[in-house]
């Protein structure tokens, strides 16, 4: 009998406009989440203690994973401490690349136990959790491309003009310096700015390209690429090889290109493999 499964995918962020410090030390940010097909896999069988294996010897496996504090948040919610499962990560997505690839192990974690130990949790409830874990984790329990303003968490799922789930028309080129980004570096090298900040889910659904060159920004790249020329050199790489635009996902280090056709995109894709770890994206098709 097969090992139950779930697929984690990681998201890229088209924009993202830091626009106020909170008083809870959060910050209110909008930014558009979309998912990609580059995944990690995470594995398990119920029963025992919680337990995590991975196929990267460099990630932690106790409290400090995602993955195990959300099987302990969801065992506690649940009220049985004899609750367990054996639980292992296949992890194909970088970390530490503002992909969402720790959140999105979480919320894989969160689904797949809660089919494994037969929980009937409520999706309020599950967001809750996920918020808990992190401002991400919300996000990947639907994994639908999104407007999340807030933390992150207020999702608004995306809509082409005549209301269908929004598809993005364009290639994609991830591309990820061998460099890691730590955020709390990143938000301390920018000013939050609320003022006349541009509709970033309205700018994305336009699927014009111009309107994204001018609007569909992220506060954090001109920071982040002056203390890591690793970033700004994949960027700029992106841009010579064709792409229409490019920008930094989340707090880095991945850069995202997008390509009006697919031989850029493939050139693109070849020319970054040399030096970044590399994901190409076709259009979303009907």
């Amino acid at each position: 009998m097969p090992v139950p499964a779930r697929r984690a995918p990681a998201k890229v962020n088209l924009g993202l406009h830091v626009l106020r410090r909170r008083p809870d030390g959060f910050h209110d940010l909008a930014t558009v989440f979309l998912p990609i097909g580059w995944a990690d896999r995470l594995s398990g069988r119920p029963g025992g203690e919680i337990a995590l294996t991975t196929s990267d010897p460099g990630l932690p496996t106790d409290r400090s994973n995602l993955i195990v504090r959300a099987a302990l948040s969801l065992r506690q919610w649940a009220g049985d401490p004899g609750l367990g499962a054996a639980m292992h990560l296949d992890k194909r997505v970088p970390y530490g690349a503002g992909l969402g690839g720790g959140s999105s192990d979480a919320a894989a974690a969160l689904r797949l136990l809660s089919s494994l130990w037969a929980l009937d949790v409520p999706e309020a409830d599950l967001h809750a959790l996920a918020l808990d874990l992190g401002s991400d984790v919300p996000f990947f329990l639907d994994g639908v491309p999104a407007h999340g303003t807030g933390r992150g968490e207020q999702l608004a799922p995306l809509h082409d003009a005549d209301g269908r789930p929004y598809r993005c028309p364009f290639w994609l080129v991830v591309a990820v310096p061998p460099v890691h980004v730590s955020t709390a570096e990143a938000f301390a090298g920018i000013a939050p700015d609320a003022d006349s900040r541009p509709d970033l889910a309205a700018a994305v659904t336009s699927n014009d390209l111009a309107r994204w060159r001018a609007e569909v920004t992220n506060d954090f790249q001109r920071p982040v690429e002056a203390a890591h020329s690793e970033i700004r050199a994949a960027r700029e790489g992106l841009l010579a090889a064709g792409a229409g635009h490019a920008v930094l996902s989340g707090t880095g280090a991945a850069v995202v290109g997008v390509f009006e056709d697919e031989d850029g995109a493939v050139e693109a894709a070849e020319t970054l493999s040399a030096s970044c770890r590399v994901w190409m994206e076709a259009p979303d098709a009907e």
